[in-house]
């Protein structure tokens, strides 16, 4: 008989039993390795897809038990969760984040427990600061006033002037199209900054963009770049304080109320170090994510099996009614369901808890990592049918059950992405006053 090596069922085999028996020598030897190298493959958005393809819905993958299935999905995201240093697959060096940076406390609210799941209630109280002073009134306010929409309009004559099918240059130049805008817009709407003082967001544009300074908080990719230098990421810590700073000083900030007896109360230093990670990992990354996904930088996943990297999405995008609103926003959810943003979470078992892998029951112990696949509820066909693989911004239950924000449509228990109005309301504007600009030409 030919022996056939199977590396998924070998993977998911040693992962299935080095975290139910985390003390074991082989478990604390190779499981981190296992965890960090995977984490990074884990990224591609077809490699849990495929995982479940071929181990079912139930699996083992970057030393996180994986559960697939919607209803699991829909409940995970709507209880408290307990949190460790994980963004979805990838391991998060602590080091180099606010403010353990500096020697102070841990700001950032990714790794963070909820305080029904053991946390200290920190987690609340830092996110009611950043919806108090960022995501507020002041912040819808200046989305839509004028220089606001001068920002859109010099995007738009971008998008004329430079290359924008796939691959094309207005999406990867960061001098120029979106990533520009991306920069002057949101410092501008979440932090009153002067999106026309160009040493301020050249630094900022080096920071998040040039820089690649997303990286610098993956564990082990993180310290290799700064060991070598590598796109700049010597100074990035030196570019960060400066960041931090600018925030600090910002119009956002500026009646900032100081009061350090509770430890659970913010500084205004420790809320523009919580930004800085805040815009490196999600708020500049998102966005242009699903402007990539929806305006056709590149095509959709090649799914297996699945023929979803044939849809020509700009096709449907020049065919919406730029004057509907509701539509265009229909049409960003739909392209977030088929490639979504963010395809993952994670939690820690705050209890043993016991689920079928591999056609036998197994038990985890407390203190499990768990993945939450949001990319797998958003493409679960027992749950969208036999049309999940199809384009459709009009089909049922696209907004009650998108799981694309880290919440089931608006259902969530406190950790929905907080600025998920904000970026869609500028998602929905880049659309309409691009769409109209490339119709016209």
């Amino acid at each position: 008989m030919k022996f056939q090596f199977n590396k998924d069922q070998i993977l998911n085999n040693f992962q299935a039993w080095a975290l139910r028996n985390p003390d074991q020598t082989f478990s604390r030897i190779l499981l981190p390795f296992v965890s960090f190298v995977e984490g990074l493959i884990a990224n591609s958005p077809t490699y849990l897809y495929s995982k479940r393809f071929n181990l079912g819905r139930n699996f083992c993958c970057a030393g996180q038990v994986v559960m697939g299935e919607f209803a699991t999905l829909e409940s995970a995201l709507t209880s408290p969760q307990a949190r460790t240093w994980r963004l979805g697959t990838t391991l998060l060096d602590q080091d180099f984040f606010p403010n353990l940076d500096v020697g102070g406390r841990n700001v950032f609210p990714l790794a963070l427990s909820d305080l029904e799941a053991g946390g200290n209630g920190n987690h609340e109280t830092f996110r009611q600061y950043m919806q108090k002073y960022i995501l507020n009134e002041n912040a819808t306010q200046r989305q839509s006033d004028e220089t606001a929409k001068s920002l859109l309009a010099r995007l738009a004559t971008d998008y004329l002037e430079m290359p924008h099918d796939i691959g094309g240059s207005f999406f990867s130049d960061d001098q120029r199209g979106l990533k520009r805008f991306m920069v002057r817009y949101l410092h501008y709407v979440l932090f009153g900054l002067n999106p026309d003082e160009e040493q301020v967001m050249e630094l900022l544009t080096q920071l998040y963009y040039t820089n690649l300074g997303t990286l610098h908080y993956f564990a082990v990719v993180g310290k290799l770049l700064q060991k070598f230098n590598l796109k700049g990421h010597k100074n990035l810590s030196e570019m960060i304080e400066q960041v931090a700073t600018i925030y600090e000083n910002s119009t956002a900030l500026a009646d900032f109320q100081e009061n350090i007896a509770d430890e659970n109360l913010m500084t205004r230093r420790e809320l523009a170090k919580m930004m800085t990670s805040i815009m490196s990992i999600a708020a500049l990354q998102g966005p242009l994510h699903l402007c990539y996904t929806s305006m056709g930088f590149r095509p959709l996943p090649s799914y297996p099996g699945q023929k979803t990297a044939e849809i020509n999405l700009t096709d449907y995008w020049d065919n919406l009614d730029l004057n509907d609103r509701q539509a265009v926003k229909l049409y960003l959810l739909e392209c977030a369901r088929v490639w979504a943003p963010v395809s993952a979470s994670h939690r820690v078992a705050t209890a043993p808890f016991t689920i079928t892998i591999a056609d036998r029951e197994q038990t985890f112990p407390t203190g499990t990592k768990v993945l939450i696949p949001m990319s797998l509820g958003l493409l679960d066909k027992s749950f969208w049918g036999e049309t999940t693989y199809e384009f459709n911004s009009q089909r049922e239950n696209l907004c009650p059950f998108h799981m694309g924000f880290h919440s089931v449509g608006d259902r969530h228990a406190g950790r929905i992405c907080p600025g998920r109005d904000l970026a869609l309301e500028m998602l929905v504007d880049i659309l309409v006053t691009v769409g109209k600009v490339r119709r016209s030409s």
